[in-house]
């Protein structure tokens, strides 16, 4: 497990890229065929590989691990240093353990989870993803109906207007606070989609058939009334469709729709109010749980 991890943090295996089945390893390695199946599982759930039935376990977590790596190396180096420092000023090397696992237990502790909620992974993960950029702390993305709410406990959880109420009603823990924020498209995309002539259709098609029918009602809504929720993307579904719109998180479905008919990626960007309400938000939340962290240790000291 150790070894494929270092191959795929190293890019020596790539995304999409399937491993050897579990019998050909445990028989070159001469080990039980159960070992190397705990060890698949053990990187399924790291998210490093996926299983894809007859093409067997598939390298899908190469870029998040070489990303992940760079950040252990450079946490490696700041730990070296202080370290070194310590032993230097007379400190023990129990002591130096010993004050390590207090600061990162006391940091845990004082870290606000935060999560991200969507009907769909690939907005989940996206969106997820340019709500840490701002806010400078992790979110972990989750999507509507694939997580069990009493595992979750994010001392904040953000999702869009569209699924609030939903969301509210999964999230009962005391301590957890929802808020939902305005995900708006971009004007171009707006622009491009009112110049399709009247007569023409444009076809609307997401992964799920709920969010398709969200977008099709906003830019009726607009008064653009030409307007076809898709069921596929095979020749048929797509005949008399002049412009089909997708979700701009979804590059393969572009790659599969180029040359068949023309593409909008519906682009989505977080509301400016949103992200300035947010970023207040998870600064009053981090405050008050380094005060709460905080406490506890007063008290005994």
């Amino acid at each position: 497990m150790t070894q494929l991890t270092f191959m795929i943090e190293m890019g020596q295996l790539k995304d999409g890229e399937r491993l050897p089945s579990m019998r050909l390893l445990a028989d070159n390695l001469h080990i039980n065929r159960n070992t190397v199946a705990h060890a698949y599982a053990e990187l399924r759930d790291q998210g490093l590989v996926e299983s894809r039935r007859r093409n067997g376990m598939v390298v899908v977590g190469g870029e998040r691990a070489r990303s992940s790596s760079a950040t252990r190396v450079r946490a490696r180096a700041l730990l070296e240093e202080a370290v070194r420092e310590s032993i230097g000023l007379g400190l023990s090397t129990s002591e130096v353990h010993s004050l390590v696992m207090s600061f990162a237990m006391r940091a845990q502790a004082e870290r606000l989870q935060i999560a991200f909620v969507e009907c769909n992974a690939d907005r989940s993960q996206y969106f997820a993803g340019e709500i840490e950029t701002h806010v400078g702390l992790p979110v972990r993305p989750l999507v509507l109906g694939d997580f069990d709410p009493k595992s979750e406990n994010p001392d904040l959880v953000l999702t869009t207007f569209f699924h609030l109420a939903e969301v509210r009603k999964l999230m009962r823990q005391p301590k957890t606070e929802v808020v939902a924020i305005v995900v708006a498209p971009h004007v171009q995309t707006l622009v491009q989609i009112a110049q399709v002539p009247k007569r023409r259709t444009v076809g609307i098609y997401y992964s799920t058939k709920d969010q398709a029918a969200n977008i099709r009602d906003s830019l009726m809504q607009s008064g653009i009334t030409n307007i076809a929720v898709l069921g596929g993307t095979t020749d048929e579904d797509l005949q008399g469709v002049d412009l089909v719109v997708i979700p701009s998180e979804t590059p393969a479905l572009k790659e599969r729709l180029e040359g068949r008919v023309r593409v909008i990626e519906f682009g989505n960007i977080l509301d400016e109010a949103s992200i300035r309400m947010v970023t207040e938000v998870v600064r009053d939340l981090q405050a008050a749980k380094v005060d709460r962290t905080a406490e506890p240790i007063a008290a005994r000291h």
